[in-house]
């Protein structure tokens, strides 16, 4: 019998002081026995009338957000998988986090949390159709 290896890199994550620090709360989770990094864990943020719900399981690499205006949904990406990194951007007036994909058709997904909550992802790469 063969037995097949498979190599699972990790995704590579800010020390949970940097996530904190970003959206000025500690993680939640559905399950109170789970602690950081185990399970589930999101993080909420809100400026003015937008408000962002960005929810990563470390374990798995698997990441979803979810963005309100007013209270309402307007938006909502589940499942984010394959991520390489996550990165924490500290620049003058200018506060994120950067999702890399391990895909290079996928760009990298961007969420501003500083001055405003903004979302920019376009998904692909420029030059790849």
């Amino acid at each position: 019998m063969t037995l097949t290896t498979y190599s699972v890199r990790r995704m590579e994550t800010p020390d949970l002081a940097d996530l904190i620090w970003l959206f000025e709360d500690e993680p939640t989770s559905e399950d109170a026995d789970l602690a950081w990094p185990v399970g589930l864990q999101s993080f909420r943020l809100r400026r003015g009338t937008r408000e962002v719900l960005f929810s990563l399981d470390p374990t798995s690499g698997e990441a979803y957000l979810t963005m309100y205006e007013a209270g309402e949904e307007t938006m909502a990406l589940g499942r984010l998988r394959r991520l390489a990194s996550l990165t924490v951007e500290k620049r003058d007036e200018y506060e994120g986090l950067v999702l890399l994909f391990t895909s290079g058709d996928l760009d990298a997904l961007r969420l501003q949390t500083r001055p405003v909550i903004r979302l920019s992802w376009d998904v692909m790469t420029l030059g790849v159709w």
